[in-house]
């Protein structure tokens, strides 16, 4: 298995800060964009995790975040809790640091211990902490299929909330990626009915999505397919306006049984089976034809939920099979497609 992950991290989409109602916000010192973020993301993941009467108790202050790393500070000031941080999701994990070591509650994904007095209680002093990792990514590839298949908006908006509120200001983003390929497959021979026939039903799409498997002999349904779509908008302009970016799936070749058919000409690599079922073809990245699919790919799923600096995939997962294809040309092709499409190299590494 080759496993590649392609990144260029960007500093939190900006805008001008802004004060609602009783709730403070400042706008703080600059980005490096010139302008200071909006806390009112922050400030609203507040409301649903604790209540407005006590979120109206915490002012939330920007930080610059520079090329330095994520930060916060937890401090008391003329009576009020002050959160400050250097993107929104920041200024959420600064008041999980706050909900933990001072006020001795906590909220996490599977449960929730919220005993505060009706004042929050004031550290002694300021805490400051900044993180010593720049990618804190949550979420397996199998995890839609174990547990998250058919989650709602409103669970997978607490999902992020608590995410932030644990530190974690990287997301991997499967759902909606069936009309990724649904529509890519429209433009190499497939109508919108082909292209369902291959995708399974959702619980399943984890491992469709890692080339395992396809064609479940029940095919998914455009309305499902267009549910999920709104999901993903919903959850990648969520994961944005926190300073979290949606890691999304990238294109390594993966093609119904039939692309070469369709497609005379392209050099695709049957895989057999995995675990009994019928597993989907590998386009081979060096063919000239992959670079059309992917770019179609990439423009699609910009189309549909924005553009990504962090693509996740995983070449040749459990058994796959390489046939004649150079792995190390097809991983280099691989690499170089994300690459531009992120627009800037991962740190520490050539455009190949």
């Amino acid at each position: 298995m080759l496993s590649t992950t392609v990144h260029a991290l960007a500093t939190p989409q900006s805008s001008t800060g802004s004060v609602s109602g009783s709730f403070r916000t400042a706008a703080g010192p600059t980005t490096d964009g010139g302008q200071a973020f909006d806390s009112a993301p922050a400030r609203e993941a507040l409301v649903r995790l604790i209540g407005s009467d006590r979120a109206r108790q915490v002012t939330l202050r920007a930080f610059e975040r520079s090329d330095g790393p994520d930060r916060f500070e937890v401090a008391a000031e003329d009576g009020r809790l002050v959160v400050s941080g250097t993107s929104p999701a920041a200024q959420l994990t600064g008041f999980g640091w706050y909900l933990r070591h001072v006020a001795h509650a906590d909220v996490a994904i599977n449960g929730t211990q919220l005993n505060l007095p009706a004042v929050l209680p004031l550290p002694d002093q300021p805490i400051r902490h900044g993180s010593s990792v720049d990618h804190r990514f949550a979420l397996n590839d199998t995890n839609q299929g174990y547990a998250g298949a058919y989650l709602s908006w409103p669970e997978w908006q607490r999902r992020i909330d608590v995410l932030a509120l644990h530190g974690i200001n990287e997301v991997l983003v499967y759902e909606g990626q069936e009309a990724v390929y649904q529509r890519t497959l429209e433009k190499f021979g497939y109508s919108a009915q082909d292209a369902r026939a291959w995708i399974p039903q959702p619980a399943h799409q984890s491992w469709w999505l890692l080339q395992n498997m396809c064609c479940g002999g029940a095919p998914i349904s455009q309305q499902l397919i267009d549910q999920r779509v709104g999901l993903a908008q919903k959850m990648t302009r969520r994961l944005r306006s926190l300073g979290m970016t949606p890691v999304m799936p990238g294109y390594f070749g993966t093609v119904p049984t039939d692309f070469e058919q369709r497609n005379l000409g392209a050099n695709t690599v049957p895989q057999g089976t995995w675990n009994q079922l019928e597993r989907s073809d590998w386009l081979d990245p060096t063919d000239p034809l992959f670079a059309q699919v992917a770019a179609t790919f990439y423009r699609v799923q910009s189309e549909l939920f924005g553009d990504s600096t962090m693509y996740k995939m995983d070449l040749l997962h459990e058994g796959g099979k390489a046939g004649t294809v150079d792995v190390a040309e097809a991983s280099r092709a691989v690499q170089r497609l994300t690459v531009r499409r992120c627009g800037t190299p991962p740190p520490g590494q050539n455009a190949l």
